[in-house]
């Protein structure tokens, strides 16, 4: 790795150096730099996990530790396991092991694991396993279908991996086991500040279902499935009575939309990745406006741009909204929730929703469309 001298125009090579020269810890420092921050793994990874466990020792007949359980988008279990400068000979069959422990864990057991992890992280803020896991998924917590099947990946890191540990890795991904090897590199700069390189030196295979024998987990995920397919149908019911009122209503940011099996529904602003959804959960109904452009930091610079104008845009509408700018996530949104006209199984009450939604979506527009192109315009003159 190379920095530039701007004033002699020349690249200087930076050295490499290693924690344990500079009295880093496996546990105290690694494992809390991603704890901290799971953003310095969605890079290399190249897509976002919640970590919900960290020194995990609560497999069943052994005290062995897990450094940190992290769950993706798709609710699979990851498991992430730090060696610092040197994998060692053994970390793929320790996290073999660690990976056949949590396949037998269901959606109660990873609930819980989340929720102690919350508790002890954050003591003050009363924070629910269940809404966080409904915040990451943008799903209800009955539709998420956690650790379906034997699909745990797994993630290793370390500074530098043996040779037997990456031929390992390589023939497990042909047995299609998902496991990959990041690098955390330390260099040292000439004033002592670290910069840590991050690399994902074997990438994730794709995971294939597998087929396993009926037991009470399996039939619970088949619970799940079907419940969240029958979820669907009344979403795509609800959509598409509320698409034939937009049209009645004259409401044209939704006239070519078709109908959605989610429980939101989108329709473009005319800018790029910054959309206007109409939201539907058990028992609320909520228009938003969402942000999600490319870049994190473009969304949040965005999003604190709006804010400014936060009391017109509120006294305009005449109405309180929820502003949040989510600087865990890559997107931000803004948006107004009613808790008191809709169920979602009581279609008797889909009429009254369905009208507060189009009339408050057409405020909505009416007054964010001037402010977004602004603050769009402002972006692209940079």
């Amino acid at each position: 790795m190379y920095i530039l001298d701007k004033s002699s125009k020349k690249l200087k090579e930076i050295n490499k150096t290693t924690f344990s020269e500079q009295s880093l810890k496996e546990r105290y420092d690694l494992q809390e730099w991603i704890d901290n921050n799971p953003k310095i793994l969605w890079d290399a990874l190249g897509e976002e996990i919640l970590i919900i466990q960290k020194e995990f020792s609560d497999f069943d007949k052994t005290k062995e530790r897990l450094d940190l359980l992290a769950i993706d988008k798709n609710g699979n279990l990851v498991l992430i396991e730090n060696k610092l400068d040197d994998s060692g000979r053994d970390v793929t069959w320790q996290a073999l092991k660690y990976a056949s422990y949590c396949s037998s864990f269901n959606k109660e057991q990873i609930s819980q694991i989340y929720q102690e992890y919350l508790n002890k992280k954050y003591p003050n803020q009363n924070k629910n396993a269940s809404e966080e896991f409904r915040e990451f998924f943008e799903l209800e917590f009955q539709d998420i279908p956690l650790n379906s099947g034997f699909n745990q990946r797994i993630i290793l890191i370390s500074r530098e991996f043996r040779p037997e540990v990456t031929s390992a890795v390589l023939w497990l991904r042909r047995k299609n086991i998902d496991i990959q090897c990041v690098k955390f590199v330390p260099y040292q700069l000439d004033d002592n500040r670290i910069i840590i390189d991050i690399d994902k030196i074997i990438p994730i295979p794709e995971t294939e279902e597998y087929m396993i024998k009926m037991s009470q987990k399996e039939i619970e995920e088949t619970a799940i499935s079907s419940n969240r397919n029958k979820r669907q149908e009344i979403y795509a019911e609800y959509w598409d009575k509320l698409l034939e009122h937009c049209k009645k209503e004259k409401l044209d940011l939704y006239q070519n939309r078709t109908i959605s099996k989610d429980s939101w529904i989108s329709a473009g602003s005319g800018i790029s990745s910054i959309q206007y959804n109409f939201v539907i959960r058990t028992s609320s109904a909520s228009v938003e406006l969402y942000i999600n452009r490319k870049e994190q930091e473009e969304n949040k610079r965005f999003f604190d741009l709006l804010v400014q104008d936060k009391e017109d845009i509120e006294k305009e509408l005449d109405l309180e909204l929820c502003w949040e700018r989510l600087d865990d996530k890559k997107a931000s949104r803004i948006s107004i929730t009613n808790n008191e006209i809709f169920e979602l199984h009581e279609k008797n009450s889909w009429n009254e929703s369905i009208k507060w939604q189009i009339a408050t979506m057409k405020m909505f527009e009416a007054t964010f469309k001037k402010k977004i192109f602004e603050i769009n315009n402002k972006f692209i003159s940079k």
